[in-house]
């Protein structure tokens, strides 16, 4: 919102403030109104524009290696199910439409996240790629910015996913991926760049060689996507590979050799790129959290 745009609000009485004459008001309380109205204007515009965009919670994974009968995502960490920090971002970012993928213990899912989302059913974990499949239903006239993230990471903030949203509408590539540097990238996937800013493919740990694995920057697992270059590719994924399911990806180099352009956003925190998948790297997390003093001492 410009000067001009807050003053005519001011003294019409727009945004909650009574209609006021400018003169009434002395130089510094002029500055301060403006300064509110201007603030609350960008929030508005800012809101407006998110509710264009719908995203994806992939949700469904079984969680095997959390060694629990309970589902990974129904794990609390700190105040809350390992879940909601991903759909929680979603909402305060002000995304029109969230999308939750699940499967195994679905009805906990949903029960923990409540209402005000749309779940679709996963019925057998293939992978992220099929995961994603089962949302077309609900993207297929869809021309907005499409959002997919995972639902096992409690980094993920609002102010991440606008950054991710603005970055894709100025430069319109096919995609746009979250990326992070990590000096142990360990299980992580590799992001192999080709250019400053643009990505070739991504190598999942398993797969790559000796030389990909040197590779510090990693994907996070949160993307955005342009969803009418996505949505054809789904079906070309196969499930080559040592896992033998659908990667996501995958759509990467699908990308690439069909001439389009995916780009990486570098994340600021590192820790985005974090999730969780064990009971160990879930005490990390809490640790991590503690550390920042978003939470009381764990004690």
């Amino acid at each position: 919102m410009s000067y001009l745009e807050a003053l005519g609000r001011l003294t019409t009485g727009g945004a909650g403030f009574e209609r006021l004459s400018v003169v009434e008001l002395t130089n510094s309380e002029l500055v301060d109104m403006l300064g509110q109205l201007i603030k609350e204007g960008n929030k508005e515009k800012k809101e407006r524009k998110m509710k264009d965009v719908r995203a994806v919670v992939l949700a469904a994974g079984e969680g095997t290696r959390m060694n629990s009968e309970l589902i990974k995502l129904a794990h609390t960490l700190t105040y809350q199910a390992l879940v909601k920090f991903a759909v929680d971002a979603c909402v305060r970012s002000g995304i029109g439409r969230t999308i939750v993928v699940v499967g195994h213990q679905a009805e906990r899912i949903r029960s923990i996240l409540g209402e005000g989302f749309d779940y679709v059913y996963q019925e057998k974990r293939l992978g992220t790629g099929d995961a994603l499949k089962r949302a077309i239903p609900l993207l297929e006239d869809f021309k907005g910015e499409l959002v997919v993230l995972p639902g096992d990471d409690p980094f993920i903030t609002a102010p991440i996913l606008i950054q991710l949203v603005e970055h894709q509408r100025k430069a319109r590539p096919a995609a746009t991926v979250l990326t992070a540097c990590l000096p142990d990238p360990s299980h992580y996937g590799r992001v192999i760049r080709n250019g400053y800013l643009q990505i070739k493919r991504i190598v999942e740990s398993k797969d790559a060689s000796p030389e990909e694995l040197k590779i510090k920057e990693v994907n996070s697992g949160i993307y955005c996507f342009d969803p009418q270059n996505l949505l054809p590719l789904l079906s070309c994924l196969d499930c080559n590979n040592a896992e033998k399911e659908y990667y996501l990806t995958d759509v990467i180099e699908l990308f690439n050799q069909q001439g389009f352009r995916v780009e990486a956003l570098e994340a600021k925190d590192p820790y985005v790129a974090l999730g969780v998948n064990t009971a160990e790297e879930l005490e990390r997390a809490w640790k991590i959290l503690e550390r920042r003093r978003e939470i009381p001492p764990l004690s």
